[in-house]
């Protein structure tokens, strides 16, 4: 059984004697050598004395103070993975056959040459490419393509709601349900081999459904990371309120929601700078749209965007804390953050003040429910800069806080 792909920043939870002693046991670390409150890990334990003889330091002063370096660990708790999820929403309207490289406007695709290819053959070979990669493993990948038949069994997109193209109802059910690599492969190549490009472009029906069913499946599977992955060649066409104003709102507002799904802007051809604003409102201005110039090449750079839209969203700044041992309870006001680099570097990470954005800060926060540590600001860009280190969270100290941002 393959396990799901997660973020590889390994988070561990250590529970700790509260910098004093503990009980039953000679090692005090980190904190006083006479008696102890016996607060561990956050969590609450009974009181407890410890000498100073054993492993441990036998001094320590101020059984609060926070010494990242001692070794106050007594037992210890995984912090459990976050399992990532992307939903892709499709284009395949008709301008998806426009052959590539292009070479100047083309709004009426000419019929492909042979050994010529366009829009759509790249993008389906980089989307199976992604699906195959071994890399992908366990990244849980579901699909949806727009735009589809209005009721008369043509394409659609006149400039009113009435007809199939312009429903949101019409994009909500997945073509392939979201499942983890490598096992839904198979599903997710058969769908992509079955589009024939046609139609225009319903830019904010599709998003919108793209954002409803992955916030449905966030709230269906509550430890996952789901993000919504938007690829198109095209700015919105028909359809009333049909423009990338709407359709940034719409991403904005699955960003602020809650649980909060971001949305990966993947644009395919020329002139598509206005697909920045939707990439910035899905993502609180983090991230920018993946842009795929047509003239170049098309297909080296779909895998590099899927790439880096894959590293994003694996490499979140979120922890899941893991609940306490039985009979014990967490306590917020005694957690801290070290950071460990590839290198074995440690560096403290200090609590962001109370009333600090996540978005102005530098340290780490908790979330709204209070069950995940988020970090903020130089503390994430450090994180996901280096994967290969390690997250600790340790308990049973006073949470130290770091200065207001100037």
């Amino acid at each position: 059984m393959r396990s799901r792909l997660v973020a590889p920043v390994v988070l561990a939870f250590f529970i700790t004697a509260a910098c004093g002693g503990k009980e039953g046991s000679s090692q005090v670390e980190g904190g006083s050598a006479a008696n102890g409150n016996g607060t561990a890990g956050g969590f609450t334990l009974g009181n407890g004395s410890g000498s100073g003889n054993g492993t441990g330091s036998s001094t320590g002063g101020d059984g609060n103070a926070f010494d990242p370096n001692s070794a106050c660990a007594t037992t210890s708790a995984d912090g459990e993975p976050v399992p990532v999820d992307l939903y892709f929403m499709v284009d395949t309207t008709g301008s998806m056959d426009c052959p590539v490289p292009d070479n100047g406007p083309c709004d009426m695709p000419p019929p492909l040459q042979p050994g010529m290819e366009s829009r759509w053959t790249v993008v389906s070979a980089a989307l199976k490419a992604f699906i195959a990669d071994p890399a992908n493993s366990g990244l849980g990948v579901g699909i949806r393509f727009f735009p589809v038949a209005d009721m008369g069994g043509r394409m659609g997109g006149g400039g009113n709601n009435n007809n199939a193209t312009c429903s949101v109802a019409s994009y909500l059910a997945p073509t392939v349900e979201i499942s983890p690599l490598p096992g839904s492969a198979a599903a997710l190549t058969s769908a992509i081999n079955m589009q024939s490009p046609s139609g225009t472009t319903p830019t904010v029906p599709s998003i919108t459904a793209a954002l409803t069913h992955a916030t449905t499946w966030a709230l269906a599977n509550p430890s996952h990371r789901v993000a919504v992955v938007y690829a198109t060649d095209g700015y919105p066409n028909g359809c009333n309120g049909n423009t990338i104003q709407a359709a940034a709102a719409l991403a904005k507002q699955g960003f602020d929601s809650n649980p909060s799904i971001p949305t990966y802007v993947l644009g395919v051809g020329p002139n598509l700078a206005n697909l920045e604003q939707i990439a910035a409102s899905g993502s609180n201005g983090k991230t920018k749209a993946f842009l795929v110039d047509t003239t170049q090449n098309a297909a080296a750079q779909l895998s590099t965007a899927l790439a880096s839209i894959r590293s994003n969203a694996v490499l979140d700044c979120t922890y899941t804390i893991p609940a306490p041992p039985k009979g014990q309870t967490f306590q917020p006001g005694q957690v801290n953050v070290d950071y460990t680099s590839s290198k074995g570097v440690t560096t403290s990470i200090k609590q962001d003040p109370q009333g600090v954005a996540c978005s102005a800060g530098s340290g780490w926060q908790y979330s709204a429910d209070g069950k995940q540590i988020n970090l903020c600001g130089a503390a994430c860009n450090a994180v996901k800069a280096d994967p290969g280190g390690k997250m600790q969270v340790l308990f049973g100290c006073a949470t130290q806080v770091g200065n207001p941002p100037k």
